[in-house]
């Protein structure tokens, strides 16, 4: 996807509208705007036919400004932890972990999932991990650990990732050591289903939800 190309250049231009007049509210339109744009440059080097790589990027967009406004609305939601999940390509043990918090957190609670190098799509196999389990995972996409999401963040947590984290903007984080080996395979995903799993229910416990057992 060539962001400067003329047509690409029409689509940011109608994203950008959009979502401003969504988020007219809480977020002005030169920031709205400022988000689009990097948003739609973070999906340049994927291998995608341009119309699924402008819609991904859109919905980055979209997802990074609901970040935003999260945090200006902070008050109203001080008693929901928000959590980011995050691993290297934002394609398994990090769709997994947020799908598994979402299942067991109240409603409201802010949960994202992020790579250090978004892969191309999701791991099929993490769909069917989650489905075995009656957990949706619909509509979830890779996306890059984006500012926005980590401003956001109250909990991070980091699954085999480059010891560069670190930086994340001042934040503590927890790591979690997933074997790479336990993505291998149908058997080998739902080893890290429940690997994770284990992990998620006693974070939720930790902060106060009551994880019952998937």
């Amino acid at each position: 996807m060539t962001v400067h190309a003329p047509h690409a250049l029409d689509v940011i231009d109608r994203v950008a509208l959009r979502l401003g007049d969504q988020y007219r509210d809480s977020i002005d339109g030169d920031t709205v705007r400022e988000i689009v744009l990097d948003s739609f440059r973070r999906y340049r080097h994927l291998d995608h036919p341009s119309s699924h790589a402008r819609s991904l990027a859109a919905q980055l967009a979209a997802d990074r400004l609901d970040a935003v406004r999260w945090v200006t609305q902070r008050q109203l939601h001080s008693a929901l932890p928000s959590f980011l999940f995050i691993c290297s390509g934002n394609a398994g043990r990090s769709q997994l972990a947020a799908a598994l918090m979402r299942a067991v957190a109240p409603l409201g609670t802010r949960v994202v999932s992020a790579g250090e190098s978004p892969a191309a799509r999701v791991l099929p196999g993490v769909t069917e991990a989650l489905d075995e389990l009656g957990i949706a995972a619909f509509g979830e996409y890779p996306k890059p650990i984006a500012p926005e999401f980590v401003a956001a963040a109250d909990h991070i947590v980091v699954l085999n990732c480059d010891d560069e984290l670190d930086a994340l903007a001042g934040h503590e984080f927890r790591r979690w050591n997933v074997a790479l080996d336990r993505t291998s395979g149908k058997q080998g995903m739902r080893t890290t289903r429940d690997h994770i799993a284990l992990e998620v229910q006693a974070l939720a416990l930790e902060h106060g939800i009551d994880a019952r057992p998937y």
